[in-house]
């Protein structure tokens, strides 16, 4: 493995993968995405962003999004674009306060963002075309929208180990120290994963957490299986995908 892999590099490791890289078993089902198809998604979503949204190097992105394979999508779109991601003011589901004092603020709630920070609409469920309820004013619907954006992003902003991924203080004080570069993501990952092994990590995890665990696993081929709180794991789902490992991060990492 990389000792810090590059989203973008990785990005370009999985643009050539036809087997499955991320599977995600939620309460409406299991999605099982290859390499090529999420880093598609990926591409779509940075266009959009790029496209629809005016974005560029430096925009404050707050993610209020749960541990989700679309998470992962927007998050390493939102790299590819040099967009930083702030956490969310508050877990998802909940009062956000004040706000995070971002540019474009990506959520699954049913909520109001003040302006002048852009609010997309995205709906998680695995067949979603569309924001199931009203959209707020302004708001983008991204199961809407970004299916009409190309498969191919050509101008990914160049990264390094100091390049700043997250910044800003988030809402849990217990979780990693900002701002977070590609460095200190990849320290939050505390295992050599297993060359085209096949990582477990429960979604009752942080954002962050679950993008170190991505990398790492990608970085050398490897699959990670992403499983939501209220999906039983049973020995069957281990089996099945055939898990090597479960995600391990360092002591301190949030």
């Amino acid at each position: 493995m990389d000792q810090h892999p590059l989203p973008t590099a990785v990005l370009s490791r999985l643009r050539e993968a036809t087997s499955p890289r991320l599977v995600w078993y939620g309460p409406d089902g299991r999605i099982e995405l290859s390499g090529r198809v999420f880093d598609n998604w990926v591409a779509k979503t940075a266009n959009l962003l790029v496209e629809e949204l005016d974005a560029e190097a430096g925009m404050r992105v707050e993610l209020d999004l749960p541990v989700h394979w679309k998470s992962l999508v927007w998050a390493l779109a939102c790299w590819q674009v040099g967009a930083v991601l702030v956490p969310a003011s508050a877990p998802p589901g909940t009062d956000p306060g004040p706000g995070s004092g971002a540019d474009l603020v990506v959520t699954s709630a049913e909520r109001e963002v003040a302006p002048p920070a852009v609010q997309v609409a995205v709906a998680l469920g695995a067949l979603a075309l569309r924001w199931p309820a009203p959209l707020p004013a302004g708001a983008v619907d991204y199961a809407a929208e970004v299916r009409s954006y190309g498969d191919y992003f050509a101008d990914a902003v160049a990264q390094d180990s100091s390049t700043v991924l997250f910044d800003g203080a988030g809402a849990d004080s217990a979780g990693p120290a900002y701002p977070l570069t590609v460095a200190g993501l990849s320290r939050l990952y505390a295992a050599v994963p297993e060359p085209s092994g096949v990582v477990l990590l429960g979604a009752d995890t942080s954002l962050p957490r679950a993008l170190a665990a991505a990398l790492a696993a990608w970085s050398v081929d490897g699959t990670l299986v992403v499983v939501h709180p209220e999906v039983p794991l049973t020995q069957s789902l281990l089996d099945g995908e055939r898990v090597g490992a479960r995600a391990a991060f360092a002591a301190d990492a949030g």
